[in-house]
């Protein structure tokens, strides 16, 4: 066990915490930040804004392409690999990877590699990948954890026939068909992107329709949009029983009995904030009914010099709004 001193101490490298460590450093505070995963950027990175939007800009240049479909032969051949959708994926993260490196190291935070846990509200602890513990007394601690997709009842996703958010573009090819669980923005956006790239798209909602909080003129055009790329939409509906049929089918059985066979599902149940192994109980912190940490309009907790940014507070969960956060957490904390 070792012990070292930060004025501030964040906890997770996606664009929150980021943000809320360089606005620290670069008002000479003594800054650390601790991320569990071996690469730096979070779930944004590696699993939600830039994976989604490398494959949608796939599916626009293909749009493009079938609106001049008299010059150019765009079929997407049966089986097509998703790789080729999303080819320079891993070109695009590595460097966001090095640029937040670099961007931190020029700074002087110093960056731990592991799971953080706190011991009491002012000394976190932090385990390694080997079981290397160190303890830290920090003067002010902000969590930027993220969130996770929910799991939602009755659906077992498998990652391979039912998938979530994080473990949709794993596929290793193209699906014909595909039903997608929910109607919020991740439900919208990977049903209108597969269905853009040629797939049979069915949207599951227990709502009327879908993005229940935008304005109704807007989901309209989005739903005819939709539509015309070959999607469709059904709500309200309540699913009964999700299952693989052991041979090539997912099975999805709603309510008022009708069935949907699709090649894969999409579990779009929203998202859980990632506060597992915190051990938020010893900083005297509590979660919310939603299951997020509640913060006043400085992202400041219950516990004065403990403060929360990013999806781990609730939504509105966008990159843009947790980099904001991040700092505006910061600059009320110095």
């Amino acid at each position: 066990m070792s012990t070292a001193d930060f004025d501030l101490l964040v906890i997770g490298s996606g664009p929150a915490g980021q943000k809320a460590a360089i606005q620290a450093a670069k008002a000479g505070r003594r800054v650390a930040l601790v991320e569990s995963d071996r690469r730096l950027g979070g779930a944004c990175v590696y699993r939600g804004t830039i994976p989604t939007k490398t494959l949608r800009e796939s599916a626009l240049r293909i749009l493009q392409l079938r609106r001049h479909q008299e010059l150019f032969d765009c079929t997407l051949k049966p089986g097509q690999e998703m790789a080729a959708l999303v080819s320079n994926l891993q070109t695009v993260t590595g460097a966001h990877h090095a640029f937040i490196q670099a961007q931190l190291q020029r700074n002087g935070v110093v960056c731990l590699h592991g799971r953080a846990s706190f011991l009491a509200s002012d000394r976190v602890q932090v385990e390694g990948l080997r079981g290397d513990r160190s303890v830290y007394r920090v003067t002010q601690v902000i969590i930027a954890t993220g969130s996770r997709p929910r799991q939602a009842d009755g659906v077992p996703v498998d990652h391979e026939h039912i998938l979530d958010s994080d473990s949709v573009l794993s596929m290793l090819y193209l699906p014909e068909s595909l039903v997608v669980l929910g109607g919020g923005i991740i439900a919208s956006e990977y049903a209108s992107v597969f269905a853009s790239l040629g797939v049979k798209v069915t949207m599951i909602d227990r709502y009327p329709r879908p993005l229940g909080f935008m304005d109704g003129e807007i989901v309209g055009r989005f739903l005819r949009a939709f539509r015309a790329a070959g999607g469709e939409f059904i709500g309200p509906a309540q699913v009964e029983e999700v299952r693989w049929d052991g041979i090539s089918r997912v099975l999805t059985r709603l309510a008022d009995g009708r069935e949907f066979a699709a090649d894969k599902l999409l579990s779009a149940a929203g998202r859980v904030a990632n506060v597992d192994g915190l051990n938020l109980a010893a900083a005297r912190l509590e979660l919310t009914p939603s299951g997020h940490i509640a913060v006043n309009a400085a992202c400041q907790t219950t516990v004065p010099d403990i403060y929360a940014v990013g999806d781990v507070i609730g939504p509105p969960a966008l990159a843009s709004a947790s980099m904001e956060q991040g700092r505006r957490a910061s600059a009320h904390a110095l």
